[in-house]
């Protein structure tokens, strides 16, 4: 309980730090502003944080924080619509955006892979943190595999990036090249949904044996290839939204600018059904069907996706229009907004490190007060903050070499 109320708490003081309201009968113009949309990103980068610690074997048994293990696609998905939005409105500001896109945009996170690569092989070798053989070394350096298991947001961002440029490069038409991006969009959801959670289609029939997957080869475990997840593909059609509401803004604030909290309200309500909607789906069908004996469970996998994407269209917009009317910024959001790549690549070495403090998920230890989950709560944010900042160094002289 008392981790609980000081992590809630602290969120709630970020959450409302520096707010700023409308007057009275207006609509913010800045409600999009580098420095609100800076701020949302932030928020968002603490909230990813807190979703990995929630999984951690004690907190999963302890209920400490939750709520947090539920929504981690939604922060994400934040990440997701405001790159679409920052795109879409740079181009459209910047003629000669698309020229130098990829040597800004999209190097310097190719560079944090292979650096994060580094990172993550000298912690597995040193921590034993799984078996590897010569092919899986080669393969997750190179990243073809990925040797951070937390480490698929770059890999989707890219994609999503290389789909932007292409798109706005040949197309003439905004509405036309933001359909592409769609498809590619669409694409990573339907290889999910084919593929399920595991290499079913290696020497077909495997996994159904009485030995399955403890005598499987690593490259037909859970999750060991790209795509093998739904975290890969949940919220990743939020780039998109981003991009529509981008390209339609005038329109959506000249709706809103008359009757604004009757339309609000009305919204408001929609996002409570989406809400309702995405969390019944995932208690009641959920994406794992493979372990329940529904075959790779396609039907289910779609179910689940059509009805986040609901989730996340209604909560995204209900929160934009909301900064309509009130936004806030502060100094610690933008610090972690500006870290908040280097801060999340490297938190699976914070969070397995300090797993002596909480125990296995076979032996979680939770003592009184539950004040060593508050001691590794401490102890890995400080470590990841020390790493992110170390990583994004490293980062910053190596891009400063190769991006000239």
């Amino acid at each position: 309980m008392l981790i609980s109320i000081l992590i809630y708490g602290f969120t709630l003081a970020l959450l409302f730090w520096g707010s700023s309201f409308a007057k009275k009968g207006q609509l913010k113009a800045d409600y999009l502003s580098i420095e609100n949309s800076t701020a949302a990103k932030g928020f968002a980068c603490l909230g990813v944080f807190f979703h990995h610690v929630s999984q951690n074997p004690a907190f999963q048994q302890t209920a400490d924080i939750k709520f947090f293990e539920y929504i981690g696609f939604i922060f994400v998905g934040i990440f997701f619509f405001y790159s679409g939005i920052g795109l879409l409105k740079s181009w459209k500001a910047k003629p000669d955006y698309l020229s130098t896109f990829f040597k800004k945009r999209m190097l310097p996170i190719i560079i944090a892979i292979y650096v994060m690569n580094i990172f993550y092989a000298i912690f597995i070798y040193i921590a034993k943190y799984r078996e590897m053989d010569a092919l899986r070394w080669v393969l997750g350096l190179l990243n073809i595999i990925i040797l951070n298991d937390q480490s698929w947001y770059p890999i989707v961002i890219l994609i999503m990036y290389a789909a932007f440029m292409f798109a706005f490069k040949k197309c003439k038409k905004v509405s036309n090249a933001i359909f592409v991006v769609f498809l590619v969009a669409l694409a990573q959801l339907v290889i999910f949904c084919i593929g399920g959670h595991f290499a079913w289609w290696i020497d077909y029939g495997w996994y159904k044996g009485p030995q399955s997957f403890g005598t499987a080869k690593w490259y037909q475990q859970i999750c060991a290839l790209w795509f093998q997840g739904e975290w890969w593909v949940n919220s990743t059609m939020c780039f998109v939204m981003g991009l529509l509401w981008a390209h339609h803004e005038e329109k959506i604030i000249a709706f809103f600018s008359k009757k604004y909290w009757l339309k609000f309200s009305l919204l408001g309500i929609l996002m409570a059904g989406g809400m309702y909607l995405g969390f019944y789906t995932m208690m009641n069908i959920s994406y794992w069907s493979e372990f329940a004996g529904h075959g790779v469970g396609r039907i289910d996998k779609t179910i689940c996706l059509v009805s986040q994407q609901v989730q996340l269209a209604t909560l995204l917009a209900f929160l934009t229009v909301l900064k309509f009317k009130w936004t806030r910024s502060n100094k610690v959001l933008s610090f972690f907004s500006s870290i908040s790549l280097e801060f999340y690549l490297m938190q699976r070495i914070a969070l397995n490190s300090f797993l002596f403090i909480t125990g296995t998920k076979e032996n979680p230890i939770i003592k009184e007060l539950h004040w060593n989950l508050l001691a590794y709560f401490i102890a890995v944010f400080a470590a990841n903050l020390l790493l992110a900042l170390i990583y994004k160094q490293i980062n910053k002289k190596i891009t400063k070499l190769l991006v000239r």
